[in-house]
């Protein structure tokens, strides 16, 4: 197998990920609105944002390749890229097994009791991690490393940034569906006010991350008739990248309303979602940044 279709394979498995992921993070946003979430034991709402904010972390990691792709290696396909997004996709599932685990917890004890979801909980984290890690560990072939680098052609460059759009695209729109049923919850009217603004902040910042992520596709076809250009890749990596920036902040703004409604505490609200919003940038941003200017430097 060449390294493109080594490099295309990951990234659509990244996506499948990502997918998963953001519903799960919506999902999570979704339930501390939910009517009865108010009434649950202190220390499951706890695990609740605890789980929902190592499932954050784990997206933000998920999304680097696609910053990483173009700031770093400009749509190039290297062994160095075709690693780290195998290295992210190893390590970056567990949160996600967590979260299952949490959400398992608070369904059977809302249903039946604590140790009935406590059982559940530590059963769907367990089935995750010897299906995900375990199983595949065993499985795991050694293989020689043939695989070699050689010019990406400007139709690969292409393709491959259009899938890391679809990489993150559908999440931001079903996190978007979530904002929008939360605002029509009762749960939502009962908010302070300026829980009520972040929450619309939040909305919007994910609506225009959307529009972002959408804009490569209208312009491909309305501008391009569907034609590669470099002119056409370029514009296409900024926008990605303009989407993980508003994307980035809408998430960031959720986090806040939710640390507040369960902490009772603005400072460590703002703490948790500030913390949050600098490592996604940090990452994103800063760290491709870096790399970029080593490799300039080494070249």
């Amino acid at each position: 197998m060449t390294l493109k279709d080594k490099i295309e394979n990951a990234l659509n498995e990244a996506r499948i990920l990502i997918l998963g992921g953001q519903v799960l993070i919506g999902a999570g946003f979704r339930s501390a609105f939910a009517e009865g979430f108010d009434k649950l034991p202190y220390g499951t709402r706890v695990m609740e944002i605890g789980s929902l904010w190592l499932m954050t972390i784990g997206l933000g990691i998920l999304l680097l390749p696609a910053s990483y792709h173009f700031i770093v290696e400009r749509g190039e396909n290297t062994v160095s890229f075709h690693e780290l997004v195998t290295s992210i996709l190893e390590w970056t599932l567990f949160p996600f097994a967590m979260g299952l685990g949490v959400n398992g917890f608070m369904a059977g004890e809302k249903v039946l009791s604590p140790l009935t979801g406590g059982i559940a909980g530590v059963l769907l984290v367990l089935l995750a991690v010897c299906l995900w890690y375990v199983f595949s560990t065993v499985k795991k072939r050694e293989l020689p490393r043939n695989a070699h680098e050689e010019a990406t052609s400007l139709t690969d460059k292409v393709k491959e940034v259009l899938i890391e759009a679809r990489m993150i695209l559908p999440g931001a729109q079903a996190l978007l569906g979530f904002q929008i049923a939360n605002t029509l919850t009762d749960s939502f009217d009962q908010l302070p006010r300026a829980s009520q603004w972040a929450h619309f902040a939040g909305l919007m910042c994910i609506a225009i991350s959307t529009i972002f992520l959408i804009a490569p596709a209208a312009y491909h076809r309305i501008a391009e008739h569907g034609e590669d250009s470099e002119e056409f890749y370029n514009l296409s990596g900024r926008l990605l990248l303009s989407g993980l920036f508003w994307l980035g902040l809408g998430i960031t703004f959720d986090l806040w309303i939710v640390a507040r409604k369960i902490s009772h505490s603005v400072l460590f609200s703002y703490l948790t979602s500030t913390a949050t919003l600098l490592f996604f940038y940090g990452l994103w941003f800063g760290y491709t940044t870096q790399k970029h200017r080593q490799k300039r430097r080494s070249r």
